[in-house]
């Protein structure tokens, strides 16, 4: 049996992927059933300036709160991808990769339902 494992049959690597998968979906669900919700009829607040004071805020269409689930896939594929790429080159970096994943998806999630929240 060879010595060398790969990237599938690595369980630390494999719960990572796992984590942020579920964090992916978390991201993409919440965001989902909140516009599902108002069914995208309503403005959203999309940003937030704090030079401008009371109006600071700036409202945006369903398409920029959609963006949030873009972000949170386009994470998660990246951060898989450059986890398996770098995994023949050293194991710990793929690992750091991946783990490094997991703040960048919880990110998306508070600052989608902060957002979403102040509609």
């Amino acid at each position: 049996m060879s010595g060398k494992k790969h990237f599938i049959q690595d369980r630390a690597a494999l719960l990572l992927v796992s984590a942020n998968a579920f964090l992916a979906l978390v991201a993409v669900v919440l965001v989902l059933l909140k516009v599902n919700a108002t069914r995208g009829t309503a403005n959203y607040i999309v940003s937030y300036r704090a030079s401008l004071g009371i109006d600071g805020y700036t409202q945006g269409s369903v398409w920029d709160i959609l963006n949030f689930v873009f972000a949170a896939l386009l994470i998660l594929s990246l951060g898989v991808l450059l986890g398996y790429r770098t995994y023949n080159i050293q194991r710990g970096l793929s690992l750091v990769v991946l783990s490094l994943t997991i703040p960048l998806l919880v990110l998306v999630i508070i600052v989608s339902n902060a957002l979403l929240f102040l509609r």
